[in-house]
């Protein structure tokens, strides 16, 4: 038989287990959401390079959902953590939270580069309505 301590200490441990997974399965489906919308965005991609490039869409959704919950956090507690070293000395410093965003941004907007560079380019048509051969000329030669 389970005292009431006991009973309490394994309710409060279901309940932090249900949502844990509750807050894994939310954030599991915002980002097959995110990756949704970026497929949609991401369509005029050649197959080859889509098949490629799966795994960084795969990332940029991930990074944009953590980023999202991130700059939450960071509204929530600011950007800045107080520390203690020893006994007399105290400061401030950046929160593990902002850095972790910083990073996260730069590895995004890596990723994003590379999944844009790989968007068809439009055709340069001159004043006169006609292409001028340039792109043509250009794709011609990075296939040398």
């Amino acid at each position: 038989m389970m005292t009431d301590k006991e009973f309490e200490k394994e309710q409060i441990r279901r309940e932090a287990e249900y949502d844990s997974i509750s807050g894994y399965m939310d954030k599991t489906k915002r980002i097959n959401k995110e990756l949704r919308r970026l497929k949609k965005l991401f369509t005029e991609i050649d197959e080859n390079k889509k098949k490629l490039v799966q795994a960084t869409m795969e990332d940029v959704a991930f990074l944009t959902v953590t980023m999202q919950d991130l700059r939450e956090s960071i509204n929530r507690e600011g950007t800045t953590v107080t520390y203690k070293n020893g006994e007399n000395q105290y400061g401030t410093k950046q929160s593990p939270d902002a850095q972790l965003y910083l990073q996260m941004s730069q590895k995004q907007t890596q990723a994003m580069k590379i999944l844009v560079d790989c968007m068809p380019k439009p055709a340069k048509i001159d004043p006169n309505g006609k292409e001028d051969g340039f792109e043509e000329f250009v794709t011609c030669r990075e296939d040398v």
